[in-house]
């Protein structure tokens, strides 16, 4: 395996760009095939043959990093209340200082997030699959509690800025103490000492470690 400070900033940034082609659909960059030419990544084994495509080795080392990409942007825009796309800017380079095992830790300390704030899922980790064969809905959207149930909001999987920063100027963040109080006609909950009614589809962007 190939670990994260065997890779150069200009590799990792281009293997994200081809993973992303690959497996999300995302159009390529301007000048891809010459910055895969310069780096040497087919010598290296991570792309096949002269074209684009990334090898199975490459293919894990860019799911790794994409992941320590998203798992920066969550970071910051949860526990830091980062804007998105300063989220994306300030990723770029704090993905970097995430190795393996600190990024294991970070996923876990923010509750295992699917998505990163601007609504692209994030590659589980090791860390995930534990949690999900050794923990049955710890961690589950706040339309899926029952009344009267309380948690620690987890993490905001907030796809549109605009719907993050509702949370945030009603005083909403990952840690706060939160209660669901009724499902219907909209959803009714506490947070800290306010009381809130979100319409089901804000709601399911809550996303709530529950109280065993």
């Amino acid at each position: 395996m190939v670990h994260e400070n065997e890779i150069t900033e200009a590799e990792q940034e281009i293997l994200e760009r081809l993973w992303q082609h690959e497996v999300e659909g995302w159009p390529l960059p301007p000048g891809a095939e010459g910055e895969v030419v310069e780096l040497g990544l087919h010598a290296k084994g991570w792309v096949k043959g002269g074209g684009l495509r990334l090898s199975a080795g490459g293919l894990e080392v860019a799911r790794r990093a994409i992941r320590r990409h998203r798992l920066a942007e969550r970071l910051l825009a949860d526990l830091m209340g980062v804007e998105q796309e300063q989220a994306e800017e300030h990723a770029c380079v704090l993905e970097h200082s995430l190795v393996e095992g600190l990024a294991e830790r970070v996923c876990t300390f923010l509750g295992h997030p699917r998505v990163c704030p601007h609504g692209h899922p994030i590659p589980e980790g090791p860390c995930c699959k534990k949690a999900a064969a050794s923990v049955e809905a710890v961690i589950s959207p706040l339309d899926h509690m029952r009344p009267g149930e309380e948690g620690l909001i987890a993490y905001l999987a907030t796809p549109q800025n605009g719907d993050l920063q509702k949370f945030l100027s009603m005083g909403i963040h990952p840690g706060d103490p939160i209660a669901l109080v009724r499902k219907t006609p909209s959803v009714v909950f506490r947070c800290g000492h306010s009381q809130f009614a979100v319409d089901r589809e804000l709601a399911t962007q809550v996303y709530v470690r529950r109280h065993g």
